[in-house]
């Protein structure tokens, strides 16, 4: 009993992650324990009665399937520790020739040494890492063909480790011989030669030349800590030449170009710059919110309704990684408060914590006293500025009012968008329109620098 149970609940968790959040899962599922199946239900231990309450009153439904599925039951009866034994006490009475045996429920086991998360269909694409992502699934398609080595750069949680996960995983699902593809970071490198010497005889730096000088594709991150190892260096050279002169893929990941590596030798240098090195630059709004929407579709949140634009707005200073977490802890704090979507109650919450605070105004402007300042300035009515019209003697006036919103009042572009009823690439192009005028037209610095002094002064 105790084997088939464990191997129906892990076809049941899969099942539950498919239409189960990961923070849901994570909360409320991964928790529970499978002892018994009766003849209609499945009985569970939850560790709390907040766990109980939760499974009953929102996760049951989307659990039904698989249990029925899985282990043939409708239903889910659900235990906490106290009252396990006395459970227990009662199913042995009425059942003396059977025994409950409890069992630790297992994930399972992956089917290769890559991140499944990490994938090329996981990435977003924007205009800030479109080149490298083309360059990273080029050499995943055709390893040792085009662009080798390929060296990727940039800052902490840009997406680095995703492609290299990325090209790993394609390659494995995609290759049609046993190719050797061995994925390791600078730091498990070094320790691997650290310990291969310390071992003081042929054995420990055979094995070691076999793992990697014997791959087909290497892929290594964090390159950068190999500054200041001259003994490690002169190996990951050594390995390096063996690769490449066997025509062998080698993808290689630091957070900045080799030319600022501190200590790292001109022949290294060399190396990483031979094949094709490209960086990652921090995402733009439109990549954030790409981003954004995306770990909400994987990760299966619900959020309020414009929640994605204000989060891609208030978050331009985080990388990728700080954003992802964000949406998980806003997530999670909703979770614990019993709801299945996240408000901007949650989201403030967060931010305030992680030092973002809700924008405020510094002054009494408000955006009703720049439309009407605007207004007056240009003589037009304000059903012509906020609405359709397209005429250059009202675009200008429109892109000068949305240009004032932005800079003197602390709310987001969607909100501005809102506003004029037009979407956030609009809004972008018409603050840039003005930023760019300012630069080059005394005329149009002028009137921006006369329409503040007013607007400060009225209020």
């Amino acid at each position: 009993m105790r084997g088939y149970i464990e191997r129906q609940w892990a076809l049941c968790m899969d099942d539950f992650s498919k239409v189960i959040s990961s923070v849901g899962m994570d909360l409320w599922i991964t928790p529970l324990q499978p002892i018994n199946i009766e003849k209609d239900r499945l009985v569970v231990i939850a560790p709390t009665d907040m766990t109980r309450t939760q499974i009953y009153e929102t996760y049951l439904n989307k659990m039904r399937p698989a249990l029925k599925a899985h282990f043939n039951v409708d239903d889910i009866y659900v235990l906490v520790p106290d009252e396990k034994d006395e459970y227990i006490r009662q199913f042995t009475e009425n059942h003396p020739d059977e025994e409950i045996e409890l069992i630790d429920p297992k994930p399972a086991t992956l089917k290769n040494p890559f991140n499944p998360r990490y994938t090329f269909d996981n990435f977003v694409i924007g205009t800030t890492n479109q080149v490298i992502y083309a360059a990273a699934r080029a050499v995943a398609e055709s390893p040792a063909v085009r662009f080798n080595p390929l060296f990727i750069y940039g800052g902490v949680g840009l997406g680095k480790t995703h492609l290299l996960h990325a090209i790993g995983n394609y390659i494995w699902e995609h290759k049609t011989t046993n190719l050797n593809i061995v994925y390791v970071t600078c730091e498990q490198f070094t320790n691997a030669f650290v310990e291969a010497i310390r071992e003081r005889h042929e054995k420990g730096m055979d094995a070691f030349h076999k793992r990697y000088r014997q791959a087909d594709v290497l892929l290594i991150d964090d390159i950068q800590f190999i500054s200041n190892k001259k003994s490690v260096q002169e190996e990951f050279f050594n390995t390096f030449n063996d690769l490449y002169s066997a025509g062998k893929q080698i993808i290689i990941s630091s957070d900045r170009p080799p030319k600022e590596i501190a200590t790292l030798e001109e022949r290294l240098r060399s190396r990483f710059a031979s094949g094709f090195m490209q960086d990652i630059q921090p995402p733009d709004f439109e990549t954030r919110l790409l981003i954004i929407q995306k770990k909400i579709e994987l990760e299966r949140f619900e959020f309020e309704k414009g929640v994605d634009y204000e989060l891609a707005e208030r978050l331009a200073s985080f990388n990728i990684r700080e954003i992802e977490a964000i949406l998980r802890k806003i997530y999670f704090l909703a979770n614990l408060r019993g709801k299945t979507v996240a408000t901007r109650e949650e989201m403030e919450e967060v931010l305030e914590k992680e030092g973002e605070p809700a924008p405020v105004s510094i002054n009494k402007i408000t955006q009703d006293k720049i439309i009407g300042v605007v207004c007056k300035h240009f003589t037009i009515d304000k059903r012509d500025l906020v609405g359709r019209k397209r005429n250059k003697e009202i675009v200008e006036p429109r892109q000068v009012c949305i240009y004032l919103m932005w800079s003197q009042l602390a709310i987001p572009l969607a909100t501005i968008g809102q506003v004029f009823g037009r979407d956030h690439t609009t809004i972008i192009h018409a603050r840039d329109k003005i930023m760019e005028l300012i630069k080059t037209n005394k005329q149009m610095k002028k009137t921006i620098n006369d329409l503040i002094t007013e607007l400060k002064s009225a209020s």
